[in-house]
């Protein structure tokens, strides 16, 4: 029995030593083939030592190793998976971790978009309570920049306080006077032309000495041609909305400081230009005082005003003359930098950028929904301002309230006699000389040769 087992020890003892020396061949061919690979990857890059690369032992934990996780931003790391200079830079709420993240060496090397300022008053005004204050509040060259502040300032309430103050003149003294003297020609009109039945005396019409001239050139006689011109001046203030809008919105995405970061903090001088890459709570809240709040003042009262003034002209030119004169009102803060600023606050103003932190590339669907979101958003603007056209034309215009248009159907003749051309297009003999007949009357019709038209071709009357 125990020959019986010292037989079996030794077979698997042989056994054991023969799989070891194969274990060891193969060890060492591995380890050959390692040391192959070594010298190939030597050649292949400098940056490698040879003391580690000809240790087999290190390349097979190398082997075994994982691979490791690539830092934010490095090759190697898929673009979805990368973080945006916004997820590194701001917590959740648009903040700034800290103020370290804040320092220009910090923001080195990340990714920002940019935002110009506009480029009139109110442009000027942001930049002057960003840039200016900042500079003020850090003692650099006080005495230039408290110049530049306070004459800027002084010109931004300027700005407002003529656009205002021109508003207010134009509808007391120009729209009052104009929607006064439609009111009183069409107060003759129904006083005279009617009975107290309200039922139109034709004859009385006919010989009627009164304003017809002015009623029936009223652009209230035209409601089409009056509607297209309101629907331009709507575009125009909707267009005027839509800046202020984004000039808001572009205040309120700046990130915010975080606890113990001041205004000088928020500016940076870089790149060859001025970025304001943050902003403090009173700073937003001031500019949006200063800012936007007079901006969709003076945006509402400029748009109720030319409605009110365009509807009541007595005169189809006047229509026109009237919307480009309102866009002088419009154009007052740019006149104001262009006129009474020095050149070098416009290249100020260019430099001067909102600054925001990379989202990082949007993918090609949030790229579709934006762009849907976009058109969207500028169809609304345009139904609404068909709608709101449509609702003052026909139930809002306080210039003849409850105004039912029945001037229009009693001028079709002054209409014909006034717009009509009394030569047709090549026409031969419609200017004889000396006192032959004439082919047409080239005069204003008198009101008996007004109703013998009538009568002649009753269906222009």
């Amino acid at each position: 029995m125990q020959e019986r087992e010292q037989c079996i020890k030794a077979e698997l003892k042989a056994e054991l030593n023969a799989e070891l020396e194969l274990e060891q061949d193969r060890r060492c061919l591995a380890e050959r083939r390692v040391a192959d690979l070594a010298t190939e990857l030597r050649h292949l890059s400098a940056d490698f030592e040879a003391e580690e690369r000809d240790d087999p032992q290190l390349m097979e934990e190398m082997h075994l190793m994982a691979a490791p996780a690539a830092k934010n931003g490095e090759a190697g790391q898929p673009d979805a998976q990368r973080d945006s200079s916004s997820n590194q830079l701001l917590d959740p709420y648009g903040c700034y971790n800290s103020l370290d993240d804040m320092k220009e060496e910090r923001l080195e090397g990340l990714e920002f978009e940019y935002k110009s300022l506009p480029k009139d008053m109110w442009g000027v005004a942001i930049m002057t309570l960003t840039r200016d204050t900042a500079e003020l509040q850090n003692g650099h060259d006080i005495s230039a920049h408290a110049l530049r502040f306070t004459y800027a300032m002084s010109m931004v309430a300027l700005n407002v306080a003529l656009q205002l103050s021109i508003l207010a003149w134009v509808y007391k003294y120009v729209v009052g006077e104009s929607i006064f003297q439609i009111q009183d020609n069409y107060a003759k009109f129904h006083r005279e032309v009617f009975d107290s039945a309200g039922r139109f005396k034709e004859k009385t019409w006919i010989e009627w000495d009164g304003p017809r001239d002015s009623l029936c050139s009223a652009v209230l006689t035209k409601k089409l041609f009056l509607g297209a011109v309101l629907f331009l001046w709507m575009g125009r203030m909707f267009g005027e909305f839509k800046s202020v809008v984004r000039l808001a919105q572009d205040l309120h995405a700046l990130p915010s400081v975080p606890a113990g970061a001041t205004l000088s903090d928020t500016i940076l001088e870089r790149n060859d230009q001025t970025e304001i890459i943050a902003m403090t709570r009173c700073s937003r809240f001031i500019l949006y005082l200063v800012v936007i709040l007079p901006e969709f003042a003076i945006n509402f009262a400029l748009a109720f005003i030319g409605l009110q003034w365009l509807t009541s002209t007595e005169n189809f030119a006047d229509l026109i003359l009237n919307a480009l004169a309102l866009e002088f009102v419009i154009g007052i803060d740019e006149q104001i930098l262009e006129f009474f600023l020095p050149k070098r606050c416009g290249s100020t103003l260019e430099s001067t950028k909102f600054a925001y932190p990379s989202k990082g590339q949007q993918k090609p669907d949030q790229e579709l929904a934006a762009m849907v979101w976009d058109y969207l958003r500028n169809i609304a603007y345009f139904v609404a301002t068909v709608g709101l056209t449509f609702a003052y034309l026909n139930y809002g215009q306080q210039v003849l309230p409850y105004h039912t248009f029945d001037i229009k159907e009693h001028c079709n003749l002054w209409f014909l006699n006034r717009f009509t051309p009394k030569c047709p297009m090549f026409g031969e003999g419609c200017f004889p000389f000396g006192h032959h007949e004439s082919p047409h009357h080239y005069g204003m019709l008198t009101p008996a040769a007004e109703a013998g038209l009538c009568k002649a071709n009753p269906s222009k009357c």
